[in-house]
């Protein structure tokens, strides 16, 4: 199953194109922009939204809590046994925020599901190991290490190669490469990275 994220922004122009929705509290108020899906959850303490919106099952939460309406929505996600989710909504707010948002994607990777941001036609995801992506053709990428310092052996697609290359989170190197494929291959032997590209 593939679910939808759907957290609170200032504006909302994306197209979700998964069936599976959960709203995380002001997130519901983008709900009739959406469309009709099948909503599994609005998950909140409803600070932002007002209150529990009518006819939907509701995850309440306290508004003292050690976690965000968002974090307690992709754990649901998992907890009704989510492969994979989507997460809209992510940047345009607070600086906090949107660091918290990011923070999401090792929050899902740490319980298993696969995740990426979207927004527009940009994609976020934080990945190690060898993975493959599908990117729009002479478009821009960044690489920005997660946690630590990266160690990258090997890319394939890039204007740029990264090839036996260590990048720490204090290191812009990795920001605005250039795609010359549509699809980039890229091999991390040790830490993680958050990739940043147009699909």
């Amino acid at each position: 199953m593939n679910v939808a994220i759907i957290l609170k922004a200032p504006t909302f122009t994306d197209t979700v194109k998964e069936t599976d929705v959960i709203y995380a509290d002001a997130g519901y108020k983008f709900s009739e922009k959406i469309g009709k899906k099948n909503v599994l959850a609005v998950v909140g303490d409803f600070d932002s939204l007002g209150k529990a919106p009518d006819g939907e099952k509701i995850i309440g939460l306290n508004v003292e809590k050690n976690y965000t309406d968002g974090e307690r929505a992709i754990r649901y996600a998992k907890e009704l046994g989510a492969k994979e989710v989507a997460i809209y909504g992510a940047y345009g707010g607070k600086i906090e925020h949107v660091l918290g948002n990011i923070a999401l994607l090792k929050i899902a990777s740490d319980i298993g599901l696969k995740a990426k941001i979207k927004n527009g036609n940009t994609v976020t995801e934080l990945f190690n190991g060898k993975r493959a992506f599908s990117v729009k053709e002479n478009s821009t990428l960044s690489l920005i290490p997660y946690g630590g310092k990266c160690e990258f052996k090997s890319s394939s697609g890039l204007y740029y190669p990264l090839e036996n290359l260590t990048l720490t989170p204090a290191d812009t190197r990795g920001i605005s490469n250039k795609t010359i494929s549509n699809e980039v291959a890229l091999e991390i032997i040790s830490g993680e990275a958050l990739i940043i590209y147009e699909e």
